[in-house]
């Protein structure tokens, strides 16, 4: 069994040594097509975990208004501890307010010289049990939080969370509609390369099969080719977006700063991409399976 799978391997070799330059250009053709791909999918791959990382982040804002006293405010802080989802509450007064804005303007706080802590308002901080993060709850307690008489105004940032949400969804759905193309692409390609390489050898192939060998036999070497062209193409397209995650990353690390702290921007983890190298193996294989069969007809 070893003896005949290194006469396979050798043969198949050989074969695509003498067709160097068609196997060259369709290993490349295929790690195009597939860094493509993989570009969109490492795109969404990071917006989703960049929107996982807001949604842990997450928290409404109600801001009271003027003139609420503290006896009210402990009333609101109750009422808002007993509503459904409430996991923490943390009430911000006018003059924590004013500094937490000093401390952000660092150097520049004598922009706020001459300014009184009461123009700032008096905000509660609500962060959500796990369970409420997902957009339908979230309005509910927005709607709950709205029928206190003594809050004016509610952030949440639902308009921006749906927006981003869309952009994710898009980015998936473009990713897998270029899949799709590529894919049937990479199939004609490979498929269409190993048909000229099926027909060169076509003399060959008639003598094989009058010596007495199998179809089996004379297909393994065209099937461990397109093998060998995807895993190849899949390996130059990981390589390549590695290359140009690296020199993204150099470029953009510098300015995430604010809301973007604590952001990563991460690399395909090794478990997907071993799937990538298979995919590229099954693609080869699928497309030397349609070449040998539209050009071996012949063999029985």
């Amino acid at each position: 069994m070893t003896s005949f799978l290194g006469y396979v391997l050798r043969k198949t070799l050989k074969n695509m040594r003498r067709n160097l330059f068609s196997n060259i250009t369709t290993i490349s053709v295929i790690g195009i097509s597939i860094f493509i791909f993989l570009t969109f999918s490492l795109v969404a791959f990071n917006l989703s975990s960049i929107l996982k990382i807001w949604e842990n982040r997450f928290e409404l804002v109600a801001y009271l208004k003027k003139g609420t006293l503290l006896n009210e405010v402990e009333m609101v802080l109750k009422r808002i501890r007993q509503l459904d989802g409430v996991e923490t509450v943390n009430y911000i007064s006018p003059f924590d307010a004013m500094e937490f804005m000093e401390s952000k303007l660092g150097r520049q706080k004598n922009l706020l010289e001459g300014i009184q802590p009461n123009v700032f308002p008096a905000s509660i901080e609500i962060r959500l049990k796990k369970d409420y993060w997902g957009q339908t709850r979230l309005t509910y307690v927005a709607k709950e939080l709205s029928k206190i008489p003594q809050i004016e105004e509610i952030q949440y940032g639902k308009e921006w969370i749906e927006t981003f949400s869309l952009v994710v969804y898009l980015v998936r759905v473009t990713q897998w509609i270029l899949g799709g193309v590529l894919f049937l692409a990479i199939l004609f390609i490979v498929s269409n390369t190993l048909q000229l390489t099926i027909s060169s050898r076509k003399d060959e192939i008639e003598i094989m099969h009058m010596e007495g060998a199998s179809p089996g036999f004379i297909r393994i070497p065209f099937y461990i080719e397109g093998a060998i062209q995807g895993v190849l193409g899949a390996a130059m397209a990981i390589g390549l977006l590695y290359i140009m995650y690296k020199i993204v990353l150099l470029a953009i690390e510098p300015m995430m700063k604010g809301w973007m702290a604590g952001i990563k921007i991460l690399f395909f983890p090794y478990d997907r991409i071993s799937w990538f190298l298979l995919g590229g193996i099954l693609i080869g294989l699928l497309g030397s399976f349609i070449a040998s069969i539209k050009f071996l007809r012949y063999i029985k």
